[in-house]
């Protein structure tokens, strides 16, 4: 039991390195979704029990809808405690706790895990625009080119997917051990720039602008970037239920519904279409993700 334990949290920790997840701020069937007697199948996520922290939110909402509308009788609900990247995929790798996570996909991460490979978010995580000090607005409007940029270093979590993503296009990072402590290194310009995800960076800004941080308006980085949900190998049930009901919620529009909710002010806010984007290669995503257009 012990061995297979340790099976367990070795191939989650191999593919957190190469997939790394920033899992989407966390907001099968394992043990923690046995259905009670008479009632609901339990599903559960992770949560990242970090105040304020809402990047979660909008997955969270959309297997909440899907589960909703597959056959069964599902109740959808986050971890007890709060599970961060490593935590949460060495759990439902072990069948405890949690059994369904987002996360934007890798090659090991589809080999260790079983994705529904229907994005779950347009890619919109693979349009990267900036937090940075307000005072280096026209430093940035200044950059005509790649070279430019690579002179100024990003910020990112160690154990973030876009990390390796920018570090293998030679631009330089550095890295954070934890979320949380990017907003106040950028304010002390550790480091110059803060590459976020269209739908996740307004609700920083408006959480961590009193530090004299602001959106950044002439720049974007574009990347394939495929989120999906992942469930444990085994898990082939609870993984056909999702694909199940996210195929009826795009089929009535409540996917879609769902997405301009969360996303729809911000795609406009971001004005992707007037930015100079600079277009990355990512090394460690599948073949079949694919970069995705301009969300709408």
């Amino acid at each position: 039991m012990r061995e297979c334990r340790q099976s367990a949290i070795h191939v989650a920790i191999r593919a957190l390195a190469l997939a790394s997840v920033a899992l989407l701020g966390f907001g099968g069937f394992g043990a923690s979704a046995e259905p009670s007697p008479g009632g609901p199948q339990v599903v559960t996520y992770p949560s990242s029990g970090a105040a304020g922290d809402k990047r979660g939110d909008y997955y969270a909402s959309l297997l909440k809808l899907a589960l909703g509308k597959a056959d069964g009788h599902f109740a959808v609900q986050p971890s007890a405690k709060p599970s961060v990247a490593v935590r949460a995929f060495v759990s439902m790798a072990a069948g405890q706790d949690i059994d369904v996570v987002w996360a934007p996909t890798t090659v090991q991460l589809e080999r260790d895990y079983l994705p529904v490979r229907i994005p779950v978010d347009k890619g919109i995580l693979g349009w990267r625009i900036f937090l940075i000090g307000e005072d280096d607005r026209g430093q940035f409007e200044s950059i005509r080119s790649l070279e430019q940029l690579k002179a100024l270093p990003a910020g990112l979590v160690r154990e973030w997917v876009d990390t390796g993503v920018l570090q293998s296009n030679g631009l330089p990072v550095v890295a954070a051990a934890r979320y949380e402590n990017l907003f106040t290194m950028l304010a002390a310009q550790r480091f110059r720039y803060l590459p976020r995800g269209v739908g996740e960076i307004y609700g920083e800004l408006s959480n961590y602008g009193h530090l004299g941080l602001a959106v950044e308006s002439h720049l974007a980085l574009h990347y394939p970037m495929c989120s999906y949900f992942f469930v444990a190998r085994q898990n082939t049930e609870l993984a056909q239920h999702i694909e199940q009901g996210l195929r009826r919620a795009q089929k009535d529009g409540s996917f879609e519904q769902l997405f301009q909710q969360f996303f729809g002010k911000a795609v406009q806010a971001a004005k992707l279409d007037k930015r100079l984007v600079f277009e990355l290669d990512h090394p460690t995503a599948p073949a079949t993700c694919l970069r995705a257009p301009i969300p709408q």
